[in-house]
């Protein structure tokens, strides 16, 4: 059976990617599990801690190479043979994602660098502040003019549009979550909707295996792509689900703008 797109679905992402149409996908946008226990309580993948602020205690060391491979090989199937991708990574095991885009035969194009602007404290090392972001395509080098790459003059210091350059480290602030029930490591919209614009053109095809708060669904509303999106947390999941409910509540108001929304509510 194959998953209707334009839908999140409160699943395994390796149950949900196996329902994904093959050859399908036009961009894999997606924040897995960095495998870090952020606040030392918990150890399942399913993040079934009480508090939502206290689920991030993912895939153990020892079995995150195999889990990384799992989901990506599935993911790979179903992305077009012209597909981009990035996924998010911490430090710690950055290496487990890389040598598993090689097992697949994925080429790396860039590694980015979000630097946001504050990180955990520490004594006797240098205070982390920064995500690791991979962003890589299916096509190999002699058709990589085939690669989606939009030159937005607004990602750029230039302001001569023959001579526009995208520097590889992203200054984007984090989140600050008010109120409510928040998620852990939630993506700012200003570093998923760079993504989506630049990769990626109206109608394509979206997938995000670990939906988390929302954020990559939110930046497909935002800019006219479709979408697929799996979490298997059902607390977290509600809070995307009631995030993107909340979006597409707004886009049939016509007196009421999504990007107005989207200043308002983050």
């Amino acid at each position: 059976m194959t998953l209707p797109i334009n839908d999140v679905y409160n699943i395994d992402c390796l149950k949900g990617l196996e329902q994904v149409k093959p050859e399908s996908v036009d961009l894999l946008l997606t924040d897995p599990p960095f495998g870090i226990n952020f606040h030392k309580v918990g150890t399942q993948y399913n993040r079934s801690q009480k508090e939502l602020g206290k689920m991030y205690s993912e895939v153990s060391k020892e079995d995150y190479y195999d889990f990384t491979l799992n989901w990506i090989k599935l993911a790979w199937k179903s992305m077009k043979p012209t597909a981009n991708g990035f996924i998010f990574s911490g430090w710690n095991n950055l290496g487990d994602i890389l040598n598993a885009l090689t097992e697949v035969g994925g080429r790396l194009v860039n590694h980015i660098i979000w630097k946001y602007q504050f990180g955990v404290f520490t004594k006797k090392k240098f205070v982390s502040s920064h995500y690791h972001i991979l962003y890589f395509t299916k096509l190999k080098e002699k058709k990589d003019h085939l690669r989606t790459f939009n030159r937005i003059q607004e990602y750029t210091n230039s302001k001569n549009p023959e001579k526009l350059y995208f520097e590889d480290v992203w200054l984007i602030k984090r989140d600050y979550q008010k109120g409510g029930d928040k998620t852990p490591t939630r993506l700012p919209l200003a570093v998923t909707d760079k993504c989506v614009r630049m990769c990626s053109n109206e109608g394509d095809i979206i997938l995000e295996p670990f939906l988390g708060s929302g954020s990559v669904v939110l930046s497909c509303l935002k800019y006219g792509r479709q979408f697929i999106g799996f979490e298997i947390s059902q607390p977290i999941f509600k809070v995307a689900l009631k995030r993107i409910e909340e979006v597409k509540s707004e886009l049939t108001r016509a007196d009421n703008k999504l990007d107005t929304w989207i200043k308002n509510h983050g």
